[in-house]
């Protein structure tokens, strides 16, 4: 077998290089002003800004801006550290004290709506309707939720174990006052809470079940199965579930619950951008029960596709319209640790319809909260409709 000459395999190679090339161009050749102007923009800030910038900083910001500039409140761009507790919160677990706050406008403090059983913070007696005025020395009248358990986790990260504790100084609204020490620990929250609700007349328990589906998360569908089936041992001849505020979760968490509580049946469809459609359906088994749906603004994703199917299916929906936001989501990891969350497909009613075209969920019952009250009006107008 004769031998190649070197000067044809150097030909072959340049041709090979050239074609390679040629193809890159093509491909980034509608990026290139993109890019050109992402760098620009780098620069410009990097060697002009009266300030000097950390690079990672700026990449960050940037990462952050491009996935916001999509317009999808469920896409988001996540650092490393951002991740990790988001792993956490998709199996329901967090690290904190077992809190959940929000802001009361009236008296100027984040207020105490939720305490997780079993958590440092029910350990240490802290109540529903608790103030929380300052962590240690640091004043917090002016926090959001959010910073508030950024603080509280930034005391796990200190080396001794003394200083990981931190004391958070309480009021109520007589103006009574407590501190309590505790700190922040790996928390497992129950995607459902449910129980029999007070009879209004005699404030004994009634024979209506509550269930709160906090989230579509890892085990949300066994939970609510277990909770329906302990409240009919209790007595509760018809059901309430309430999807308020709830705006995470997964197909195939939110098919699983549909598929325990309906006949046989299409439930929905799921779309990507290509078109491609998956179909999840129910099978035989299903609950029967007097049953009703709460929902609001803030019912959105699997928990607004989780409403529309038991509208469909004949169950009174009660609240305000939902998001009009029922996408799913994927996430897609980076090599730095980091992550995008991202809409990968839309979810569609059995007929092929979107939510977010349709408009959301219309209740059939229009109810509003009261601010400042303390009687849940929803509630009290889903208990209504079942009793």
């Amino acid at each position: 077998m004769k031998r190649v000459p070197k000067f044809v395999w150097s030909l072959l190679a340049c041709m090979i290089c050239i074609v390679a090339t040629a193809v890159v161009c093509l491909v980034f050749l509608d990026r290139g002003t993109t890019s050109d102007k992402y760098m620009e923009v780098m620069g410009i800030i990097e060697s002009t800004y009266y300030k000097e910038q950390e690079v990672s900083e700026l990449e960050t910001a940037s990462a952050r801006a491009m996935v916001a500039s999509l317009g999808d409140e469920n896409s988001y761009y996540m650092s490393a550290e951002e991740y990790e507790e988001y792993k956490l919160l998709m199996t329901n677990q967090y690290v904190g004290i077992g809190i959940t706050t929000e802001r009361n406008e009236r008296y100027g403090f984040l207020s105490v709506v939720g305490v997780t059983p079993g958590s440092p913070a029910d350990a240490a007696h802290i109540k529903i309707g608790n103030l929380i005025y300052s962590v240690n020395d640091i004043n917090v009248s002016e926090y959001t939720p959010d910073e508030l358990n950024e603080l509280l986790r930034s005391f796990d990260d200190n080396e001794a174990e003394e200083d990981k504790y931190f004391t958070l100084h309480l009021l109520n609204t007589q103006g009574g006052k407590a501190d309590v020490r505790v700190r922040c620990e790996l928390i497992y929250a129950e995607p459902i809470i449910y129980y029999l609700l007070e009879d209004n007349n005699t404030l004994l328990t009634s024979d209506i079940g509550y269930i709160l589906i906090r989230n579509f998360n890892d085990s949300a569908a066994v939970s609510l199965k277990a909770a329906v089936e302990d409240l009919q041992r209790m007595g509760a001849r018809a059901l309430i579930i309430d999807v308020r505020d709830n705006s995470n979760g997964k197909p195939a968490e939110v098919a699983d619950a549909l598929d325990y509580l309906l006949p046989r049946g299409d439930l929905f469809l799921l779309r990507d951008r290509s078109g491609k459609e998956t179909t999840y359906s129910s099978g035989n088994s299903s609950v029967e029960m007097p049953l009703t749906i709460i929902v609001n603004q803030r019912t959105s994703c699997a928990a607004e596709m989780f409403a529309s199917v038991m509208q469909q299916s004949g169950y009174t929906i009660v609240g305000r319209r939902t998001a009009a936001n029922a996408q799913s989501q994927v996430i897609v990891e980076m090599e730095d640790g980091c992550a995008i969350r991202i809409s990968k497909y839309e979810y569609l009613t059995p007929d092929k319809k979107s939510m977010t075209e349709l408009g959301g969920v219309v209740p059939d019952i229009a109810s509003y909260q009261i601010e400042d009250s303390d009687m849940d009006v929803q509630l009290e107008a889903a208990k209504d409709v079942v009793e």
